[in-house]
This record gives structure tokens, C-alpha cells and sequence, in this order.
């Protein structure tokens, strides 16, 4: 009974291991900044959920290894990171007291 539930979790890792592949071409392809950072996030959350589920999956198999759920903390607090930085640098900020000089009221921002 082990055997089949380490193997659904092997195959649910490969299948999460497949759409981070996908994700990785839309951050290539990505035809705007925020699809790309989407991208990005979800590389991030496949990631971990790859190590997850590997980590699950081998000690079911009676093949534990020590450390995959450090690396998966590892790889959340960088995808939150990574997030944030790329928001920093890539978004254009533009301060509320800009509008009110355009002409706007600055009511509907």
C-alpha cells in the first residue's frame, strides 16, 4: 500500500516539476513585466510544492532525505523575496500629488 501512495506523490511532483517548466517559458516569453513576475511567483510556489511532495513521496518509499523540507523554507522565503524585488524594480511609481497637477482631483485614483 506504501508503494502506491510514494508513487502518487512522485507523479504529483513531476506533474507540479511540468508546469514549473511551463512557467519558466512564459518569464521568457511573457509579453508584459507583470505576466513575467507571475511567472516568477509561480516558479517560486512550484518549487517548494516539488520539494514537498519529493520529500513526502521518498519517505513513504522508505528512501528518506534529510533536508528537503529546509530547502523548501528556503526557496518560500526566496520566492517572497524575489517578489517583492521585482516589484520594486520594475514597477513605475507614480506619487498621488503627480495626478492633482494633470488636472485630475485625485478622487478617482
Amino acid at each position: 500500500m506504501n508503494d502506491w501512495i510514494a508513487l502518487a506523490y512522485l507523479t504529483a511532483a513531476v506533474v507540479v516539476l511540468l508546469s514549473l517548466l511551463f512557467s519558466l517559458l512564459r518569464v521568457f516569453k511573457g509579453p508584459t513585466p507583470v505576466e513575467r513576475v507571475l511567472a516568477a511567483q509561480l516558479m517560486g510556489t512550484a518549487g517548494v510544492s516539488v520539494l514537498l511532495l519529493l520529500n513526502m513521496g521518498l519517505k513513504r518509499a522508505n528512501l528518506p532525505v534529510p533536508g528537503l523540507i529546509d530547502v523548501a523554507l528556503v526557496f518560500a522565503v526566496l520566492a517572497g523575496v524575489a517578489g517583492v524585488a521585482f516589484v520594486f524594480r520594475g514597477w513605475e511609481w507614480k506619487p498621488l500629488a503627480d495626478t492633482k497637477e494633470e488636472g485630475g482631483d485625485g478622487a478617482d485614483a
